[in-house]
């Protein structure tokens, strides 16, 4: 083999090195990488066991909320908890209840786990409730495994979502939430998501599993159940446990309705742009009541084909059919069309800043009627929950 010819500090431009010190350099490389690893993976380990109490709050909806309230409850039961949602907004939610932007450089990747363990050993946590950010089953089985080690496993429900990451069926969502159970501990789990598929996990780890019968609650009390149960396992009493997830603040992206006047005329304003899957989109959708047409905006997701099709299928299926305003993915008007839109059912939101979007939607909504908005928090869905944060019951 012909030697290689490289510039190399200390030696003249153009000189050859011979493969046998390429080797030696490409060794010493690899030996610094894996000293450096290793080092990483010790530090990682030795904060992460400096913390007693580590809850892993999985699921497909209600993951911030749940995250929030059960902080809420452990922290009024004496226990110094710092928790991280990621839902809507990364937020950390410090030992004294107030809320810290959590800050992002770049997309989201579950490596930032690593950040907030040692942040919570700085701050002399005993207890952390952190939101499972992993989509895929390998991911999942990662943070679980490497990066959070839980003691307790939360899981609120298995619905189909990421459909084109982890299948169509709420099996598969199932199977992928099935990876973040914890060995020899505490799973508390929804009665909905209780599946034998998740049963069997626990059993196969050794963890005691507590379910929890939310069947006939909305999404909120059902969120609230889960996290008293919780407590309840840690030994935190009712009466402690209530009254602090009252007093909780609520996450960002909650579900939430909103009366507005727009330009002399008064409409609501329900924003589940957080609410990412139809099964929760159906559970929330008659508790907004309405006897006229509403006016929906999809902010859909262009990576999410599939989540955009499930949307458009139930909102076609409504009665009366809602006026569908779209932004976002530029195939969605047709496929609402394929669902069942009609030509004039259905428009592209023409504003892109949030106030002359709120105008233009209220522009084809009755008196009294109802906004929904929905699909994607991201983006339009963003800017919109802080105009409405930002806004009084008059605009």
């Amino acid at each position: 083999m012909r030697p290689l010819l490289i510039p190399a500090i200390g030696l003249p431009s153009g000189e050859d090195i011979s493969d046998a010190r390429l080797f030696v350099v490409a060794l010493v490389a690899l030996a610094g990488c894996m000293i450096w690893q290793g080092f990483v993976a010790w530090r990682h380990r030795r904060a992460l066991h400096s913390i007693p109490m580590r809850i892993h709050v999985a699921g497909t909806r209600g993951k911030s909320t749940t995250t929030r309230l059960i902080a809420a409850a452990l922290r009024a039961g004496g226990r110094r908890v710092l928790a991280k949602t990621t839902g809507a907004e990364p937020r950390l939610i410090l030992p004294d209840g107030r809320d810290e932007i959590w800050p992002r450089r770049g997309p989201a990747t579950i490596r930032e786990q690593i950040g907030f363990i040692r942040r919570a050993a700085q701050l002399g946590a005993d207890t952390i409730v952190v939101e499972c950010m992993a989509i895929r089953p390998e991911f999942v089985f990662a943070s679980e495994r490497h990066l959070i080690e839980a003691t307790t496993t939360v899981i609120t429900n298995t619905r189909a979502d990421h459909l084109e990451d982890i299948g169509e069926s709420s099996e598969a969502s199932a199977q992928a939430l099935a990876w973040s159970i914890c060995a020899n501990g505490q799973l508390v789990v929804s009665a909905e998501a209780a599946s034998p598929t998740l049963l069997a996990r626990a059993k196969a780890r050794g963890t005691a599993v507590t379910i929890v019968d939310t069947a006939g609650l909305d999404p909120i009390a059902a969120d609230r159940a889960l996290a008293l149960a919780v407590a309840t396992v840690h030994g935190v009493q009712d009466a402690i446990a209530k009254p602090a997830m009252e007093a909780a603040a609520l996450d960002p992206g909650s579900f939430h309705e909103r009366v507005l006047t727009i330009e002399g005329k008064t409409v609501r304003f329900a924003n589940a742009f957080a609410c990412n899957d139809v099964d929760s989109l159906k559970l929330l959708w008659p508790t907004v009541a309405t006897s006229e047409c509403p006016v929906v905006l999809l902010n859909a997701r262009r990576d999410r084909p599939l989540r955009t099709q499930r949307f458009l299928a139930f909102l076609a299926a409504q009665l009366p059919m809602p006026l569908l305003f779209v932004v976002g993915d530029p195939l969605a008007p047709r496929l609402a069309r394929h669902a069942g839109f009609g030509p004039d059912a259905v428009r592209r939101l023409r504003a892109r800043l949030p106030d002359s979007a709120l105008r233009e939607l209220a522009a084809f909504a009755p008196s009294g009627g109802v906004i929904w908005g929905v699909g994607n928090y991201q983006g339009l869905g963003a800017r919109l929950t802080a105009e409405l944060a930002g806004r009084d019951a008059s605009c």
